[in-house]
């Protein structure tokens, strides 16, 4: 599957530069994506229509006052993951610590309690095994034989956070957002993971049961490459209309 993703890739770098407004209803459309999935992987029931009118500055009356402070800090994160791709930034431990702090709104510091995750059915490490073990989540990822194919890192760097589960709040969410930035350092966009809550934590629990990373590896793929697909269509300089 990654080499039909490498040449969707090649596809679509040799149709750059987008016009401006197929580049910026590209950027709107990975915003969304990344934001949403987020979002509904973590318990959320807003709809996508929803999430995406409190994103332009709407208020919607059914989504709660923390809804919308969330999908405002949200869009902040993906911000400022803009901003450090465009300035080359290498994702690294104080990168991830900074998209937390986003999230949380000020508070990145690693968690102080010895959570049970009963959704997963894990009880993560003690926390004062956290900076350890992210150091040598960091080793492995820089020296990870795994460069070939970028999209099955991403995604086990995303796994692997969650089995540090580092901080107070949002570790699953900062680990996606790691997975994302890295994808995005290789040129592939954020995209809609298509799972349900209970079929993402089922693939989250088999690795961190059995180190198994091939549920959600294989879902990343098929994900990734559905956003791809989408993306070429919009590209095509036949004139599809969105």
């Amino acid at each position: 599957m990654f080499r039909e993703l490498k040449q969707k890739l090649i596809i679509l770098e040799n149709r750059k530069p987008y016009s401006s407004q197929t580049g910026e209803y590209i950027r709107e459309l990975n915003m969304l994506d990344w934001i949403h999935s987020s979002l509904r992987l973590d318990g959320s029931l807003l709809a996508r229509p929803e999430t995406e009118k409190i994103l332009k500055g709407s208020f919607i009356e059914n989504a709660s006052l923390n809804d919308h402070i969330l999908i405002e800090r949200y869009g902040d994160l993906v911000k400022s993951a803009e901003n450090k791709l465009a300035m080359s930034y290498n994702l690294n431990k104080d990168m991830i610590s900074s998209f937390n702090k986003i999230l949380t709104g000020g508070d990145s510091s690693y968690r102080r309690e010895n959570p049970i995750l009963v959704s997963l059915s894990y009880n993560p490490p003690h926390p004062s095994e956290i900076e350890e073990q992210m150091d040598i989540l960091m080793n492995w990822f820089y020296s990870s034989d795994m460069e070939m194919n970028p999209v099955r890192k991403a995604a086990c760097l995303h796994l692997r956070i969650i089995e540090i589960y580092p901080f107070e709040e949002f570790s699953e969410a900062t680990a996606r957002a790691a997975m994302y930035y890295y994808l995005m350092e290789n040129g592939f966009p954020p995209f809609e993971i298509r799972m349900k809550e209970q079929e993402y934590n089922m693939a989250v629990t088999e690795y961190l049961k059995r180190e198994n990373a091939e549920l959600f590896c294989l879902e990343a793929e098929r994900s990734l490459l559905s956003k791809m697909e989408i993306l070429i269509q919009l590209t095509d300089r036949k004139g599809v209309t969105y």
